[in-house]
């Protein structure tokens, strides 16, 4: 099955820099999606060079501010901008608005209500609030994201949760020094300063309560992961950004989204100031290069074996279906359920895992520790197979398996 998992980003290719090459840059690092958001005129040449490098683009259209401002002959301005883009086959979703708060979510149904209306082969694409802390949880679900869903309709629910974060500390104890690029301690001077790396609470928490709200639309979800350095989030290690890559495909995004392809740090005063991107802000690929193209090449091999038949099947399942997800080892988040047998899976044993089962036996598991290689048994009523990410072949396996610091692998009982 030649289907691939969509895999995109945020603060694309910043428009002095924009060429043909810079795309064919993008797509040899695994993108297959990527941002559009310049003039209308370079918008629709930027898609002409997608179709001709099969990629697609979520299109961010300068004219949509005058559509969510809502003034006289609004309608006017987004049919011009559906007819603009209406014979691009390249575009995939028209981008309408990241993070709205509640009281946003009319407005933004009035917009996404007529896009459906007038152009429904392009979905929308609206970026939800994480789940934070000093919000209540059921007001959270069902001002924002349950009234969201009623009232646009919409195609896809994404949302971002970045919960890599560092603080000042006097001394480390218990946890490790947070990663800081040399370029941030110099420029803030904190080169006498010590920040410890911890991971925010409620994460998984936010993964459980999306899944389900998505699933009780019968509608697919996606995240935004972190990867570049800004404000209080640390710079993220090649295990942690596994970890968040395959945490999501473990839960079952249906697709992913890195924050940020390029660095914005031009014009950004502190502490918002960003650093290591993918690419650097002067153009230069950075160290996350060439560990994002290997994550999003093991990606597509898992999406793969998720869909497709393993040999010896008449048949695959054909489509990413999720049917449930469970810990193992101690988890303080609340949503989170403990693993007591699923399917023909008796046991699983060693660590803190993530285990998301999917349709056709298949069986994601990742990693919860990204510091660490951690060792997990697994029992099961039949044949277990693991799927080679380098090689792309089912292999047998004998039920143990020692997973690199925050990795995720495939697994199938037959």
């Amino acid at each position: 099955m030649s289907v691939q998992y969509p895999i995109t980003y945020w603060y694309g290719i910043r428009k002095e820099f924009l060429s043909r090459e810079r795309l064919i840059e993008a797509k040899e690092c695994g993108f297959n999606v990527i941002e559009c958001s310049y003039d209308t005129a370079t918008n629709l040449k930027v898609l002409r060079w997608c179709q001709e490098l099969g990629l697609k683009a979520n299109v961010q259209d300068p004219r949509m501010y005058t559509v969510l401002a809502g003034a006289e002959g609004w309608e006017q301005v987004m049919g011009a901008i559906i007819a603009d883009y209406r014979d691009c086959p390249a575009v995939n979703r028209f981008f309408i608005r990241d993070e709205p708060i509640d009281a946003d979510i009319p407005n933004l149904a009035r917009v996404v209500n007529y896009l459906h209306a007038h152009d429904p082969k392009h979905g929308e694409y609206i970026n939800q609030l994480p789940l934070p802390a000093f919000l209540p949880y059921e007001r959270y679900r069902d001002d924002i994201i349950r009234s969201y869903i009623r009232q646009a309709h919409p195609t896809i629910l994404s949302y971002d949760h970045y919960n890599l974060m560092r603080r000042e500390v006097e001394a480390l104890t218990d946890l490790p020094a947070a990663r800081l690029s040399a370029e941030n301690i110099a420029r803030n001077h904190w080169e006498d300063k010590v920040y410890d790396a911890y991971d925010r609470p409620s994460f998984y928490d936010n993964l459980e309560m999306i899944r389900d709200e998505a699933a009780a639309a019968g509608i697919p979800w996606m995240i935004i992961i972190l990867l570049v350095e800004h404000w209080h989030y640390r710079w993220p290690t090649e295990g942690e950004v596994r970890w968040e890559a395959f945490t999501a495909l473990t839960y079952g995004s249906v697709g992913l989204s890195y924050f940020t392809y390029w660095t914005p740090g031009i014009g950004h005063e502190e502490p918002w100031s960003y650093h290591n991107g993918i690419i650097l802000s002067d153009g230069t690929r950075g160290e996350k290069y060439e560990i994002v193209k290997a994550i999003n090449a093991e990606l597509q091999t898992l999406y793969a074996g998720l869909l497709n038949p393993i040999p010896g099947e008449a048949e695959g399942p054909g489509a990413l279906k999720s049917e449930a997800v469970f810990h193992v080892g101690p988890e303080e988040d609340q949503m989170t359920k403990p693993f007591t047998g699923y399917g023909k899976v008796t046991s699983l044993e060693g660590g803190r895992f993530i285990a998301g089962f999917f349709a056709g036996g298949r069986m994601m598991i990742t990693n919860k520790d990204h510091d660490h290689a951690a060792t997990l048994t697994i029992k099961a009523d039949g044949r277990l197979l693991h799927l080679n990410k380098q090689t792309s072949e089912w292999e047998a396996c004998d039920g143990t398996y020692t997973f690199a610091p925050g990795d995720g692998e495939l697994f199938a009982v037959l």
